[in-house]
């Protein structure tokens, strides 16, 4: 299996919401009730998350003993790289848009293009990257 293969396995978008949350210290109930989880769910993305190193147990006595998560360094980590990761690419991703639209700017100015053809391209293009203006 193939590195992102295996990572895109591993790291499912409720498993980044779960490492999120662990920032701080919490209960699997706690997870499923933020998350709007079943329990059984919660645990079994944390047991995944624990395989892999990225999420350490911690038993603490109460009056029972109760099994806490927070993300270990590597985790943390890793959440950090994916945070950075996405935001490059939004921003490459914005910044391709302004050139499309500068460009396509520059050819109305400059008689290359009719009005009318104008406006269909940029209506295109501006649905191409709606999603990214919404982020």
């Amino acid at each position: 299996m193939e590195r992102t293969e295996k990572f895109a396995e591993i790291l499912t978008s409720t498993r980044i919401k779960i490492l999120k949350e662990l920032k701080e210290e919490k209960h699997p109930q706690e997870l499923a009730e933020r998350m709007r989880m079943t329990r059984q769910g919660v645990d079994k993305h944390l047991s995944i998350l624990y395989k892999y190193g990225l999420v350490e147990k911690r038993v603490k006595f109460k009056k029972r003993p109760m099994i806490f998560y927070i993300l270990t360094p590597e985790g943390e980590e890793l959440l950090g790289n994916i945070e950075d990761a996405i935001e490059s690419f939004i921003l490459s991703i914005r910044n391709k848009y302004k050139e499309e639209i500068f460009n396509l700017d520059r050819m109305l100015v400059d008689g290359k293009i009719e009005e009318n053809t104008y406006w269909e391209r940029r209506r295109k293009m501006e649905e191409r990257f709606s999603w990214v203006k919404d982020i």
